[in-house]
């Protein structure tokens, strides 16, 4: 049976940034490899904004209309209730009749996950159901966390940002300009879309200083703690995979294993890992640990930290695979792009160095190919992920 759907949305992740934003296209060449006969649209929704915060940004330019973040959420994160009114929406016409394909980027994977949660529990009041979502696709997601939070200083008992968010703010524009290769002098900070928290606030440092002594750092509303395995913990239980919607995941892998002795073993960055994110990656493959279990369950099997280190320089690869840290969810297996036939309700993941026979870090499945031209044959593995994808989507 042939989708429904007609739109794709690309939803960017933690710092992503929109069309005609930073000088790069985020996502890449994706767009323009999807083909006919959907209609692709990108999405810029709040890049340190939270899963709940950034779903309702998208469902308002996916339908149209002004954002609304809920009441009893905004009294409760202590932040307006209202945002910005959208008028050209992407799918005027978007119902259950004709859903739409999301396809997210690391934190966009959750947030794509939240907004169809949301949908299900109608929680706009629109009539929404979850079959207004036909298929979700994460790229390199951070479906059930990853450890980098922690080395950015995320507390790793609660998960909570223990940093002033102008800091935290500032010195993530600027790993973002070192990974692009922009000059410092030319490092202008791009739309935060954090109206809510700062009362539209146009100058930046009195935007900041609102930030600082408001309640975004102190509660859980934030994306710092949401990619936490605390914070993507809590939206795994907000979340049910719907029997009609498609879930697909491919996974990026930059980290290799090295023997350490007889019987040990220890993971590290690949040589074509980007600059920028060889040190996360290290971070993660040796360093990140907890005193105590940062969730219910940790210590065992999927949940035990060597399971963890393997990583793409964000992501842990076993987080990218299907939500499970808050309950089992139905899972098809591996394998994407040649499987004969994919079933709606169930996720299927794809190891993309596999699939593609090309290593990729957490940037080369978006802009990040462009960036390392020193990688013979990246930016064409990039392209042909989403020829691959557009393929599938259309044999569903």
């Amino acid at each position: 049976m042939a989708l429904k759907s007609t739109h794709i949305i690309f939803v960017h992740d933690f710092f992503g940034w929109g069309p005609q934003e930073f000088g790069l296209p985020y996502w890449g060449d994706a767009l323009d490899q999807i083909g006919e006969p959907f209609a692709v649209h990108e999405a810029k929704v709040g890049p340190v904004s939270s899963f709940h915060d950034r779903a309702c940004e998208l469902f308002a330019q996916i339908g149209g209309g002004r954002v609304d973040y809920g009441a009893q959420h905004s009294s409760e994160a202590r932040h307006a209730r209202y945002s910005r009114e959208y008028t050209e929406p992407f799918a005027p016409e978007w119902s259950a009749e004709n859903p739409v394909i999301l396809i997210g980027h690391g934190a966009g994977a959750q947030t794509a996950m939240q907004l169809q949660a949301l949908l299900a529990s109608d929680f706009w009041g629109q009539g929404t159901n979850a079959g207004w979502v036909e298929g979700v696709v994460s790229v390199a997601g951070a479906i059930n966390g990853s450890l980098l939070p922690y080395g950015f200083g995320c507390d790793r008992e609660d998960g909570r940002l223990k940093r002033r968010p102008s800091r935290f703010i500032a010195e993530s524009f600027n790993f973002l300009g070192m990974a692009a290769g922009v000059p410092s002098a030319m490092r202008k900070p791009f739309d935060l879309h954090l109206d809510q928290w700062t009362n539209g606030e146009a100058d930046a440092k009195a935007a900041m200083a609102r930030l600082d002594a408001g309640a975004f750092v102190a509660g859980e509303d934030n994306l710092a703690f949401d990619m936490t395995l605390q914070g993507c913990r809590n939206a795994n239980a907000r979340f049910r995979s719907h029997p009609g919607t498609y879930y697909l995941s491919l996974v990026t892998n930059a980290t290799h294993v090295r023997a350490s002795g007889f019987f040990s073993k220890t993971w590290r960055p690949d040589p074509t890992i980007h600059p920028i994110l060889w040190q996360p990656a290290l971070y993660q493959a040796r360093e990140a640990n907890f005193a105590k279990a940062p969730i219910v369950g940790w210590g065992g099997g999927d949940l035990s930290l060597p399971q963890w280190r393997p990583n793409d320089g964000a992501v842990s690869v076993i987080s990218q695979r299907y939500p499970f840290t808050a309950r089992e969810e139905p899972v098809g297996g591996e394998g994407v792009f040649k499987r004969q036939r994919l079933k709606p309700g169930r996720w299927y993941y794809e190891y993309l160095d596999k699939a593609i026979g090309q290593r990729f870090d957490h940037f080369d499945a978006v802009v990040g190919a462009q960036l390392k031209p020193w990688v013979p044959g990246l930016r064409d593995a990039h392209r042909e992920i989403y020829l691959r994808l557009g393929e599938t989507l259309r044999s569903l």
